[in-house]
């Protein structure tokens, strides 16, 4: 493995060491750092760093001020962190099928999907490759919803000309291991409404108003002739911590070497198996520039009867190389299922009569993720290491078509 935290990361954690504060506090030193860079990066005027990119998408909902009970539309195939949030802040989720060939949420799919409780979508960028954010957003605008753009694995990628992230209501981050700079565990939202910013913070600092960028926050008086402390909403306490922040500060100074990195690995994967037989490519959206967390290719149904699952094993029998990792389903997962069975939320929300959870709500999604390979092109990999394991999947196909 390539290294890719180093000196510049040991540099900015001795610097926090030294000054003895490992916590954020009332502004920060290193977290606010990374913000205000991170801003200028995105060109987004408020952003809010917190400790995963869970707490991060927990954030961005409550940054809509949404009631209890109110439906937020979810793709079906992303990663479980993004609709577990939703319940947390009192919601329900309410799956959306995708476009089979990028398992990303599809427009008509959205609107098969409506109620007159739905207020907002998470839209996921998936793999690096931006959803087709124009007739997204314009069904978002026509019925009036709220949308958060979910970037977790989308740094740096494009839709005419624009970056991912900076069309929606807020977009949230995750800085977890794999992802295009990392902090560990970490993650942040991004915003250009203050109204948005504002609740955020609340949620994720134990509803202390610690709010930057000059904006004037509430005043606590003293009750019963005892000071408070400033609590005005529930609010858990998801802060960054100065360690994470002063590595995610200098991540954020490298980000351009990783993403020349992962094209290298894109370059490799495509070079090796544009003929493999059974085998597709990703699909890119017009007007897209696609940075790719891991690079998704599909078996071809017209060819194989082939599951990715079994491609996975088969591989591992043959070739002894791993793939790495199939697609989930969120439904299907078993705190669905539980919630399913018992009409309500994990935080005891009764479940409207129409709002399922079960094996072939979003068909295209089931299908699509069964024959979804995701290849990992994270910019630590040695390039070899990748060569090898795309002529593994290869070398199986040919065997077996």
């Amino acid at each position: 493995m390539e290294r890719y935290i180093d000196a510049e990361e040991l540099e900015a954690l001795r610097e926090v060491v030294a000054g003895q504060e490992l916590w954020r506090g009332t502004r920060g030193n290193f977290v606010a750092r990374f913000e205000e860079a991170m801003g200028q990066h995105l060109g987004r005027r408020y952003v809010y760093a917190v400790n995963s990119g869970t707490s991060a998408n927990e954030a961005a909902v409550a940054g809509l001020g949404l009631s209890p009970g109110e439906e937020v539309i979810c793709p079906a195939t992303a990663p479980i962190f993004v609709s577990l949030p939703v319940f947390a802040v009192g919601c329900i989720p309410v799956f959306a099928d995708v476009d089979p060939r990028t398992l990303i949420i599809s427009p008509e799919g959205i609107e098969a999907c409506l109620s007159e409780r739905t207020k907002a979508l998470v839209v996921v960028h998936l793999f690096g490759q931006p959803a087709p954010l124009g007739e997204i957003m314009e069904v978002a605008h026509r019925y009036h919803l709220r949308v958060v753009e979910d970037c977790a694995q989308a740094y740096d990628c494009y839709y005419r000309g624009r970056k991912a992230g900076t069309f929606g209501d807020v977009a949230c981050f995750s800085l977890q291991q794999s992802k295009h700079i990392t902090s560990g565990e970490g993650g942040f939202i991004a915003t250009d409404d203050p109204k948005i910013y504002q609740r955020a913070v609340l949620y994720s600092n134990a509803g202390m108003p610690w709010y930057l960028y000059d904006l004037e926050p509430p005043q606590a008086a003293p009750m019963a002739g005892i000071p408070t402390r400033g609590h005005f909403a529930f609010g858990h306490n998801h802060r960054m911590s100065e360690l994470q922040g002063a590595v995610a500060w200098a991540q954020l100074g490298k980000i351009e070497r990783f993403h020349a990195a992962r094209r290298t690995l894109v370059e490799i994967i495509e070079e090796e198996l544009h003929d493999c037989p059974g085998l597709r490519l990703a699909h890119v959206y017009p007007d897209t520039r696609p940075n790719y967390w891991a690079y998704p290719v599909q078996l071809d149904p017209a060819e194989t009867s082939l599951t990715a699952a079994e491609v996975h094993q088969l591989c591992q029998q043959e070739e002894g190389v791993g793939l790495g990792y199939y697609h989930e389903v969120n439904y299907l997962e078993a705190v669905f299922q539980q919630a399913q069975r018992e009409r309500r939320t994990p935080f005891g929300l009764p479940l409207p009569e129409e709002v399922r959870y079960e094996p072939g709500l979003c068909p295209r999604a089931e299908e699509a993720a069964k024959r979804t390979i995701p290849i990992s092109v994270h910019h630590g990999r040695d390039p070899e290491e990748v060569r090898r394991q795309v002529r593994a999947l290869r070398n199986t196909l040919k065997r077996h078509i």
